[in-house]
């Protein structure tokens, strides 16, 4: 999820019912991609992994983005790859792919703690598809990121950001700086260890 804050003016619902100058906006950002804005991003693994969930076409970018879901769009990916050898379908199946694990497998040289025993081809798949769904999230996660600095005027600020995935993934933080500076957008990113979304808040309207 985001907030941000936003000038009490450009907020229709609040016109002549608030005093303060700036509100903070709850954007529930995970939800984003049910009127279709994502179609052109979803691809069969994201729409399998959408239509086992217990909330079908619904938090979409959420599904895309996720420490919740990013192992299992790992799996999805490996298992549908010709690559895959069986040894890997096996120990795959007998894994829980989570977000430490996907990350783990972003170093080639750790793959095989959680892999032990498959060739030197899997664990370059291994690899290779985790790094790319983990940068994949971390760069639409930097998209977000990027959308509020343009709604906020392109003004520079300061985004407290908590969760597992970012503080803990060996590349996700790293990724979403980097996508942010080759959109050429302004916007520190902190971790804030103090709880989701109210953190979060509280550092955004302070910021």
């Amino acid at each position: 999820n985001a907030a941000y804050t936003e000038r009490v003016v450009n907020v229709k619902a609040l016109a002549g019912k608030c005093s303060e100058e700036q509100v903070v906006i709850n954007m529930e950002w995970g939800n984003f991609g049910e009127r279709g804005h994502l179609a052109d991003l979803v691809t069969e693994h994201d729409g399998a992994l959408d239509k086992s969930s217990t909330n079908p076409g619904k938090q979409l970018y959420e599904k895309m983005i996720s420490g919740m879901y990013i192992g299992d769009l790992v799996r999805l990916e490996l298992l549908s790859d010709t690559r895959c050898s069986e040894a890997l379908r096996t120990a795959i199946n007998g894994a829980t792919l989570d977000g430490r694990l996907v990350s783990d497998c972003c170093n080639v040289d750790t793959v095989t703690k959680h892999f032990p025993g498959i060739t030197h081809s899997d664990v370059t798949l291994v690899h290779e598809v985790a790094t790319s769904v983990s940068d994949r999230a971390a760069m639409l996660a930097a998209a977000g990121v990027v959308a509020i600095w343009k709604k906020r005027d392109r003004v520079p600020f300061v985004a407290a950001v908590d969760g597992s995935v970012f503080i803990k993934h060996a590349n996700f933080a790293s990724k979403m700086r980097e996508t942010l500076a080759i959109m050429g957008c302004n916007v520190t990113l902190e971790v804030a260890t103090d709880g989701s979304g109210l953190g979060s808040a509280l550092i955004a309207a302070t910021a």
